[in-house]
């Protein structure tokens, strides 16, 4: 499909300057200098472009080719002038890290820190502050999962860069919902949080388990690295700890114990037979005593 700009031929050159700067974005550094970053692959493109106005778009010649909708979008962008253009198919791959690319790259801005894509700033009552969550999966899903919950993200500085391509990737559009804060110091996140917030620490040794933890009000759940366990600095900054019980096992997968806690956070505050205090203990050591019967 020729360009919706014109019929020149496709950029073919990696030397060209435009392709140079996308190329950058792969890298944090390209990233944080030009204050943009990719999203790659059609459904990705089209769900970013609905919410936020790229900064440019990079297709091939066969991208959507025998479909309707990718071409409208195509037309639109280009109408509201933003830079469509068209590139030879080994330019795309040079632009993505996925072994096979959809034929289309967005340049998107960054957002301010803490603040949402094409959004005012966001104080949420519920915060996910990722401690060392090295993988990229499990730090695109947690994004993911603090959309579900409508909770922000604080990410420490040991945390996997949450604008790289992976990580957006597993973040299937969330990062376009969520107000999202990175590279943050310890020292600096009490002051991030709403007045009176609890900064909960998930660990495999806490006395008490999610359930018994009164996770209604202002509250930010850590979740730490799964093979490291809690840093420091998270444990020094928590003011509160909770543990999931596990029948077998010694711990969850990362994103797996994040969305655990999150959404008991969520349940917790749209349960409407759920009271904070007495309640929640006794509902706790209900469900105790229900696991340890299943255990025997």
């Amino acid at each position: 499909m020729p360009s919706v700009r014109d019929r020149d031929l496709p950029i073919a050159s990696r030397e060209n300057p435009h392709v140079r700067l996308a190329h950058s974005l792969l890298e944090a550094t390209g990233r944080k200098k030009n204050a943009a970053f990719l999203v790659e692959g059609w459904r990705h493109v089209e769900g970013a472009c609905a919410l936020v106005t790229p900064l440019a778009i990079f297709h091939t010649e066969g991208f959507g080719r025998n479909s309707a909708a990718p071409r409208a979008l195509l037309r639109r962008l280009s109408t509201a002038g933003v830079p469509v253009r068209l590139v030879a198919e080994p330019i795309v791959s040079y632009l993505t890290d996925t072994v096979h690319p959809q034929g289309i790259v967005a340049v998107m801005p960054l957002p301010e820190p803490g603040t949402l894509l094409g959004g005012e700033g966001t104080e949420l009552p519920i915060t996910v502050i990722l401690d060392g969550i090295s993988d990229p999966g499990n730090a695109g899903t947690l994004i993911r999962v603090a959309a579900g919950v409508g909770a922000g993200v604080i990410a420490t500085g040991d945390t996997a860069d949450l604008w790289g391509p992976k990580v957006v990737r597993a973040g299937a559009g969330a990062h376009f919902l969520v107000p999202i804060r990175s590279h943050v110091a310890w020292k600096e996140v009490p002051a991030l949080l709403p007045v009176g917030a609890r900064i909960c620490l998930t660990d495999a040794y806490a006395p008490g388990t999610l359930w018994d933890a009164d996770l209604d009000g202002p509250v930010a759940i850590i979740v730490s690295n799964e093979a490291r366990g809690p840093s420091n600095d998270a444990r020094r900054t928590a003011t509160d700890a909770v543990r999931i019980p596990l029948l077998a096992g010694e711990s969850l997968n990362a994103a797996v114990a994040g969305s655990l806690v999150l959404y008991e956070a969520l349940r917790q505050r749209t349960t409407s037979s759920h009271k904070p205090g007495a309640l929640d203990r006794n509902a706790g050591a209900s469900d105790r005593r229900a696991i340890q019967g299943i255990r025997a």
